[in-house]
């Protein structure tokens, strides 16, 4: 009965930890949401209170904007561009240091994940330097490789871990049935690591979409080529009075495709970081 007792009120205790940080993270999401809905008097004089005269007024304004979709249509072809070419160097990457042994690949490896340590902001400016030399600031190649580059390191030790759980006795039979290392690799690994490379992607995805410091050092000299961080923070610093409810709006629209994504997937996110930490 004791041990019972001292099990339910563990169980509790795990339970009210996990409600307290959702609310204390979740509110200001669901604060910004609600926000949106109102009018920007309302939203002055009571920003606290739920929406009395919930309107649309303030959704309307910003997608009537034309800067706006082509901020949406940017963030798309860095984020899938950059994603696509991510998981593909990262899935071969992580199998390399995972499978195949050679001389300092250790080291190598030490190199690669030695990148999880490096803050983002002392890389600025030898960054902009140098794509300033290659002519290749204020466009969306700018940010291509960047974010490769700051991926790549949780991409390997995630993918890494998830290769080395798989057993090798899956690869020595196709190998004995005449596989090339490239094909056990296509058809053998990616396949049983699906857990692992969709939680890569979807990581990736959302660091990508919402990634503001690099799109303002590379491409801020160009509005043309505006990331949606960087297009909303535009819009609303260009409003001659500041209007709180359509920059909510714009910041609801900004996190609703990313944030739908995120709840579809996250049992991969779940299922691959879980299987990284038993790997």
């Amino acid at each position: 009965m004791k041990k019972s007792l001292i099990f339910h009120l563990s169980i509790w205790w795990q339970y009210g930890i996990a409600v307290f940080f959702s609310l204390f993270f979740g509110f200001p999401l669901f604060w910004m949401v609600f926000s949106s809905f109102k009018s920007s008097r309302e939203l002055v004089g009571n920003m606290w209170a739920l929406p009395a005269d919930p309107t649309l007024d303030a959704y309307r304004s910003v997608l009537a904007i034309p800067e706006f979709k082509f901020y949406y249509l940017n963030s798309l072809i860095i984020t899938i561009g950059s994603v696509a070419l991510l998981t593909i160097v990262a899935t071969m990457a992580a199998y390399v240091f995972a499978r195949i042994p050679f001389r300092g690949r250790n080291v190598l490896l030490f190199v690669f994940l030695a990148g999880m340590m490096i803050p983002l902001h002392v890389t600025l400016i030898p960054l902009y330097t140098m794509l300033r030399q290659m002519g290749l600031l204020n466009n969306l190649i700018s940010l291509l490789f960047p974010y490769v580059g700051f991926g790549l390191p949780m991409s390997i030790y995630i993918l890494r871990g998830f290769f080395e759980k798989i057993p090798v006795e899956l690869e020595e039979a196709a190998r004995l049935d005449g596989a090339s290392t490239a094909r056990i690799f296509w058809s053998v690994i990616l396949p049983l690591s699906r857990p692992a490379v969709i939680t890569v992607m979807i990581l990736n995805v959302i660091g990508a979409w919402n990634e503001y410091l690099l799109a303002l050092t590379l491409i801020s000299g160009n509005n043309q080529a505006y990331t949606l961080p960087l297009g909303v923070y535009s819009i609303v610093t260009s409003m001659t009075t500041f209007q709180y409810d359509k920059a909510m709006s714009a910041l609801t629209l900004s996190a609703l495709p990313i944030l739908v994504f995120f709840f579809i997937m996250q049992q991969q996110i779940v299922k691959g970081l879980v299987a990284r930490v038993l790997g």
